[in-house]
């Protein structure tokens, strides 16, 4: 509807001034950094499991090569002492390589479940606020 004539036009809003654009700025970076928060707290939560079984996998692994060291040392104690001779030497070796086998097989399982990456949620957000900013 036109106004009549000799009527007021209702004065247009001034742009914000520099206090109100910079609370607008800090009130959305607030609102981004929850939001980012709350995303990161979703993917502890969502990776806690994972990273406990990497955790659980990496020890069982250095006690495996702890228990191949010692059993190393004590084969080369007693194949020194009775310089090769007896049945101890060979069951404490076969222990060794028993243990070392099983440790290797342990750093593989750990490599294999290590390559998938964690946060992967948080790293597309990133990504996407990334593309949206440029």
């Amino acid at each position: 509807m036109n106004p009549a004539p000799g009527a007021e036009r209702p004065a247009t809003p001034e742009p914000p001034g520099l206090s109100a654009a910079a609370g607008n700025f800090a009130s959305s970076v607030s609102r981004y950094l929850q939001a980012f928060s709350g995303l990161l707290g979703l993917e502890l939560r969502e990776t806690g499991l994972q990273a406990l079984i990497l955790g659980m996998l990496a020890v069982a692994a250095v006690v495996a090569l702890v228990f191949a060291y010692l059993f190393l040392l004590l084969g080369a104690t007693i194949a020194l002492v009775g310089w090769l001779g007896g049945s101890w030497i060979t069951a404490l070796l076969g222990l060794f390589v028993l243990h070392l086998a099983l440790a290797a097989a342990l750093l593989l399982v750990l490599r294999a479940k290590a390559r998938r990456p964690l946060f992967s949620g948080t790293r597309e957000a990133l990504r996407r606020e990334v593309e949206r900013i440029s």
